[in-house]
């Protein structure tokens, strides 16, 4: 350890002095070659403006020329070479204009030279039009003037002037180049040098710590390994994915449950392995639940882990030959370095014994259910005739009991006709007789059945229906709407009111049932559509009912293709939502 830890010094040590001598060399290198740049584009600039400038003078001697010949011979073929030769001059001249607009003393000169240029222009201009119009005594007197030869001996004179200087600019730039280049050699001659040396320390360093690396490298294979025995041990399947769904690791039990190699598995979207329909309904929920929009892809499976909300759910997996087994899923987020995201960890425990469990019991309980009817009747029949006293009157004690076991026998019959009429929706051993049913005549029918009920608690419906058709059962229909009606009125104060309205919503309506009564707590508003669940559990014995009006309204619901679920605030009311499809022409319109 003692060992190491001076080695760790020393090339602590060393690889800061080597950075800093290595940063300075390269800083020097790099300030030398950017001047050496520097200095070679002052050089290509110099040349280039005294080539312009020569083309300036070779263009304005051609002009001169074609003018002169056009002066003597009255040839209009001079004036086209003419013409061309002053369009080339006017473009060379805005190229020096762009070219030294940055070196003040020679864009000075050019300004100088500029009307001198243009009063020799002139001239040319003049004599054209003289030998045009006056013919060849106009051009002579204007040659005789001697004006344009003075305006050309200018013109060259001061050319020369400016090609000169920029000569012996040229000559010195030249010599910088040189000396910038040498410079530029050396700088890199040395950061190649102090490269070797470090490189060298580095690998005795390197060597001296291989060892040590190679023993670490070891250990942590080892620990790997007694990681995957232990993963792979677990009665539970795992797999990770990074942020985008796509999965990196998958143990022994995973491909087990689902029948795949890990290879298959690895790199393909964790959605593969799971039910689309389900994915699909799960990204609603959530946009519900969450107020934001959630897609029907991976995302709905691992968007509240995102958010750090812990997430556990029922879902399906989808094995390779297509099959299907329900699983408890938990999603959590794997954290990489700092605070980000580097991926979720999908933790799921299969419940396939206990759904046939439950299936197994629902099975009873419909057995037990349907078996109880025969004696039922028969009790609720010879209890109704004792109490009515058609066997001769009874002592009040007597008939007070026995109304009290009709009431009881009544309502144990409600419980198991709604037990049996849930076994047989959600076993599919009721078929639904649908047909088109009007919106408006569908939710009277439901008010009516619970009319007399409403009127005996002092409590009022508000009906408000949108002009729709819907494909449904009527008579399930209208079960499930009284269900949520019959709630809404237990649970309102004697004087409020209900509102039981419907509107469209894009090619499906929307039925809603608000109360005013004492609200749902919100970890209860998806558990009340369980069986023999109740927001309290006194509600049974004060206000009736068995528990199953829910259950039985949303198997009816789902049966037509909808959903349900419910809103609420404790202490300001709740609402019943469900939605259900239009009718299918009418939905087509509404696309």
């Amino acid at each position: 350890m003692l060992m190491g830890g001076r080695i760790r010094l020393w090339m602590i040590a060393a690889s800061s002095v080597g950075l800093v001598a290595l940063g300075a060399v390269s800083w020097l290198s790099y300030r030398s070659t950017q001047e050496l740049i520097a200095a070679n584009q002052r050089l290509v600039q110099a040349h280039k403006l005294i080539e312009d400038l020569t083309a300036l003078h070779v263009l304005l001697d051609d002009a001169e020329s074609n003018c002169r010949g056009y002066a003597l011979s009255g040839k209009a073929d001079y004036l086209r070479p003419y013409d061309d030769a002053l369009a080339q001059l006017d473009v060379t001249m805005q190229v020096l204009r762009h070219d030294l607009a940055p070196d003040r003393d020679r864009s000075r000169q050019v300004q100088e030279l500029e009307p001198v240029i243009q009063a020799r222009l002139d001239v040319m201009k003049e004599l054209v039009q003289a030998r045009t119009e006056g013919g060849f005594d106009a051009a002579v007197r204007i040659v005789r003037s001697d004006r344009g030869k003075r305006l050309s001996d200018e013109i060259r004179q001061q050319i020369a002037v400016v090609q000169n200087e920029e000569r012996n600019d040229l000559l010195d730039r030249e010599r910088e180049s040189r000396e910038r280049a040498r410079s530029t050699i050396l700088a890199v001659g040395l950061t190649c040098l102090l490269g070797i040396a470090l490189l060298l320390a580095a690998s005795i360093v390197i060597y001296r710590l291989n060892r040590q690396s190679e023993k670490d490298h070891v250990a942590l294979q080892n620990a790997e390994r007694i990681q995957r025995t232990i993963l792979n041990s677990a009665a539970y399947s795992m797999i990770s994915t990074d942020t985008a769904g796509v999965i990196q690791t998958v143990n022994a039990a995973a491909e087990k449950w689902l029948q795949y190699k890990g290879a298959e598995l690895i790199g393909s979207n964790v959605s593969s392995v799971h039910d689309t329909s389900e994915l699909q309904s799960r990204g609603e929920q959530l946009t519900r639940a969450m107020g934001m929009p959630v897609p029907g892809d991976y995302q709905a499976l691992v968007t509240k882990a995102r958010y750090g909300v812990a997430d556990e759910f029922e879902c399906s997996y989808v094995r390779k030959d297509g099959t299907r087994f329900p699983v408890l899923l938990a999603v959590t987020a794997l954290g990489g370095g700092g605070n980000d995201l580097a991926g979720y960890l999908m933790i799921s425990a299969d419940l396939s014994e206990q759904h046939a469990m439950r299936k197994m019991k629902d099975e009873f309980v419909s057995i037990v259910s349907h078996e109880l009817r025969t004696p039922l009747t028969s009790i609720k029949g010879a209890l109704g005739l004792l109490a009515r006293g058609v066997t001769g009157a009874l002592p009040p004690k007597a008939g007070e009991m026995a109304h009290i076991a009709l009431t009881n026998a009544d309502r144990l019959s409600r419980l198991v006709d709604d037990i049996l009429d849930l076994q047989r929706i959600e076993s599919g051993r009721i078929a639904m007789d649908k047909r088109t049913c009007d919106i408006a005549h569908l939710m009277k029918q439901s008010v009516e059945s619970v009319h007399l009920v409403a009127e005996g608690e002092g409590i009022t419906i508000a009906i408000s229906h949108c002009q729709a058709s819907i494909k449904a059962d009527r008579e399930r229909m209208v079960q499930a709407f009284v269900n949520l009606l019959g709630n809404a009125i237990k649970f309102s104060r004697r004087g409020n009111g209900i509102e039981f309205a419907a509107e469209r919503s894009g090619s499906s309506v929307i039925f809603r049932v608000r109360d005013e009564g004492r609200g749902i707590p919100k970890d209860k508003l998806e558990r009340i559509f369980e069986r023999f669940e109740q927001v309290d559990a006194s509600d049974a014995r004060e206000k009736g009912g068995t528990g199953l009006g829910l259950a039985i309204c949303r198997s009816i619901v789902e049966q037509h293709g909808g959903r349900v679920w419910a809103e609420s605030e404790l202490g300001r009311g709740s609402t019943f939502y469900v939605q259900l499809p239009l009718a299918e022409a009418e939905a087509v319109a509404a696309n």
